[in-house]
């Protein structure tokens, strides 16, 4: 079994500190104190044409995929070939993730009034492809059951508060993430404190938005992904052609790494997506 590294002083309960790079990044995160001032846009227009057909050629299986669980695998192996992508910035110090940690919303019912809530996944290093499957498809049928979750009934519990006290609370429990650690009740709770939060707008059938990053939590990287739809290319012949196109926008807090990097692994994403048969080895 692979043992935990030790933590150090400095460390979080989910992260070990990262000492700062010796350039002007050491002070980004005195000279942009917020994600938001550190904001970073992606657009990424996916040729979808191969992965739809490799989640086609598994229905009725046992290995069928829904199209979203392969695109989640595509995000998680980059997030494990990418290191750097999977860290946050909080009481300005840079830090690393140990583990991948999912955050996005389900709907109960696919209507107005429906519902929703949040699922957060936990991806740890010795996961493989089954088991993060299972802790996807786990995640949502509880959230889909209509079941007490322990973040509902908090949140449910802190809105009952009068306005001047959850003002006070959140403000201390900000000081105190902000120079020691997460507190203890919201670790594993809160769905803000992850690597990246996804929404997936295409299965409400919505374009994919930019979206911008919460100041509360560690969350690091937004991803909105849009409807699939027809678009015009250039074939590899050189000749326009119509292929399905799968709208991603990512928002990134820069602050966690350069933009060469950060480029460089959305191309990898993009490597993902059109050669999907790359994630059976996850």
């Amino acid at each position: 079994m692979k043992l935990a590294a030790p933590r150090r002083r400095g460390d979080r309960y989910d992260a070990a500190q990262v000492a700062p790079p010796r350039n002007l990044n050491a002070i980004f995160p005195y000279l942009m104190k917020g994600r938001n001032q550190s904001l970073v846009l992606y657009p990424i227009d996916i040729d979808a044409e191969n992965l739809l057909a490799y989640v086609e050629a598994r229905k009725g299986t046992p290995d069928q995929i829904s199209l979203f669980e392969a695109m989640m695998l595509a995000l998680i192996a980059v997030l494990r070939r990418r290191p750097h992508m999977n860290r946050y910035v909080i009481g300005r110090r840079l830090y690393q993730r140990r583990d991948v940690v999912l955050s996005f919303i389900a709907k109960r019912s696919m209507t107005d009034d429906g519902e929703e809530t949040s699922v957060m996944i936990t991806i740890t290093p010795e996961d493989g492809r089954a088991a993060i499957l299972a802790k996807m498809r786990g995640g949502i049928e509880h959230a889909k059951s209509g079941g007490a979750k322990d973040d509902d009934q908090l949140v449910e519990m802190l809105t009952r508060l009068p306005r001047s006290l959850l003002r006070l609370i959140v403000r201390g429990l900000a000081t105190y993430d902000f120079y020691r650690d997460t507190p203890g009740f919201l670790r594993g709770l809160d769905p803000l404190r992850c690597t990246a939060f996804v929404a997936n707008l295409g299965s409400v059938g919505a374009g994919a938005p930019y979206h911008h990053l919460y100041e509360w939590g560690t969350c690091s990287l937004f991803v909105a992904i849009g409807t699939v739809g027809p678009q015009v290319c250039v074939g590899e012949d050189g000749r326009p052609t119509v292929r399905r196109v799968m709208p991603w926008r990512v928002s990134l807090d820069e602050r966690i790494t350069d933009g060469y990097y950060g480029a460089r692994s959305l191309d990898l994403l993009r490597q993902y997506m059109l050669d999907p048969a790359l994630l059976d080895d996850l």
